[in-house]
């Protein structure tokens, strides 16, 4: 059976932060790999299956007033195990500017990592 492929709306970051996930009746916890204003690739300790949609709590490292930043909906659009796809459907203004800050920050720092090994 062939699978539908649908193109990324945005470039994703490796980066790597815990995140917890909450199901109707299960409370999961895994491992964030690539991030992007509109989505990430994650492994988690509880298996979902596409079309799942909950609220997701990402730990984010960049001193913010909270260690976690509330996605209020996000909607798992493929999954293979405990790998999955998450899209982002709802977060709030002032979640998303953070989010956004975030990945800034992490492409600035690559890029910083990147001039200095090819100038040694």
């Amino acid at each position: 059976m062939a699978r539908a492929y649908a193109v990324r709306a945005g470039q994703r970051i490796s980066v790597r932060c815990p995140f917890l996930y909450h199901g109707e009746e299960f409370h999961g916890k895994g491992q964030l790999w690539d991030l992007s204003a509109s989505g990430w690739r994650a492994t988690g300790d509880h298996p979902v299956t596409s079309g799942m949609s909950m609220p997701v709590y990402l730990e984010l490292a960049d001193g913010g007033e909270s260690k976690y930043l509330l996605i209020d909906s996000a909607i798992v659009r493929w999954s293979n195990g405990r790998d999955a796809g998450w899209e982002i459907r709802t977060i709030d203004a002032i979640s998303r500017a953070r989010l956004i800050r975030f990945l800034d920050q992490v492409e600035d720092e690559l890029s910083c990592q990147l001039v200095e090994a090819r100038s040694r």
